[in-house]
């Protein structure tokens, strides 16, 4: 007679691998898609930019088929807003950030500071390795200490808000952010440090692979992070970014970081608990003031700003035929 141990059905041996896969599927697309970019140079980079945010995209959205999250909530009739903002914020954010911002960031130091307080050109910063590692660290750094302040500053956050008007994490509403949010957070610290003068390729390097991990963190499945919660932005911890209640002994919210957890570890923001060893998820996700889901990109785009009025035949109340 066989011992039990000696012997494990097929179901059981199938939900091992199945959970071993979970573990193992988030360093994966790490390493993928990081390593894509660094064999990518020159043109090949530049063409691959405009596309890559795009195939990581198709790629999480597919494997949340594959990893479902036994908490998931329904996004469908959030569709429409979510591909809109996501066109937007993918496509056209950047360019219009750049066009306005840009000739400021030129003139004033320019025309007020002097040149001698920049560098004349890019050899002057280092070897093009060191580069990268500063652009990424700069970036990280900067993303979090700006995403602290898109939740304590009034006006920061009614722009901001609307990203956290989700019930669920799910890779179509990572981009659904206000423009301008938007861009505070992912588009004018590249510039800054373009102006300062890093290598362009250099920074074109850098801009999709510090997105990486930020698009990794709503991918709405349940995969684990282990020990690249304490490192990366996983699904796990940005989950309790978005929790719709506040982890006690915080203010505003918890895990600031957009790339890198380490910096929540440095300043004291660091939130995920554990139970028997595993990552516990917040009870509900959701806007921290009970706000519902915000379907209409409008709205989004235009209340923080003060322009959204309804037309006047939309207020229109019918009257009533006499009798």
């Amino acid at each position: 007679m066989k011992h039990p141990k000696e012997s494990e059905s097929p179901s059981m041996s199938g939900k091992k691998l199945f959970y071993l896969s979970s573990l193992l599927i988030l360093p994966a697309l790490y390493v993928l898609f990081y390593a894509i970019r660094l064999l990518s140079r020159g043109q090949a980079l530049e063409e691959w930019v405009k596309w890559d945010g795009l195939l990581l995209l198709a790629t999480i959205v597919i494997l949340e088929r594959v990893y479902t999250y036994r908490y998931a909530v329904s996004q469908k009739a959030l569709l429409t807003r979510d591909i809109i903002a996501n066109v937007v914020n993918k496509y056209v954010t950047g360019a219009v950030a750049a066009t306005i911002v840009l000739p400021i960031l030129l003139f004033f130091p320019e025309h007020f500071l002097g040149r001698k307080f920049f560098f004349a050109s890019h050899e002057q910063l280092g070897p093009f390795w060191f580069q990268v590692a500063a652009i990424a660290l700069t970036v990280s750094f900067s993303r979090y200490w700006i995403h602290r302040l898109q939740h304590s500053i009034g006006f920061l956050w009614e722009l901001h808000s609307y990203h956290h008007r989700v019930s669920d994490l799910q890779a179509l509403n990572t981009d659904v952010s206000n423009p301008i949010d938007f861009a505070l957070r992912n588009v004018v610290i590249f510039l800054v440090l373009g102006v300062i003068g890093f290598d362009p390729l250099a920074i074109l390097l850098t801009v999709p692979a510090t997105n990486v991990s930020a698009a990794i963190s709503h991918w709405g499945g349940d995969v684990k992070g282990g020990v690249l919660n304490y490192v990366f932005v996983t699904p796990e911890v940005h989950r309790w970014h978005h929790t719709a209640n506040v982890p006690e002994g915080h203010k505003y919210s918890v895990n600031y970081g957009v790339e890198f957890a380490f910096w929540d570890i440095l300043f004291g923001t660091y939130h995920l608990p554990q139970k028997d060893g595993q990552a516990v998820p917040p009870e509900r996700i959701g806007h921290p003031g009970g706000l519902a889901d915000e379907p209409n990109y409008l709205k989004l785009l235009l209340v923080p700003l003060g322009l959204y009025r309804p037309l006047p035949w939309f207020k229109r109340v019918p009257r009533m035929p006499a009798t």
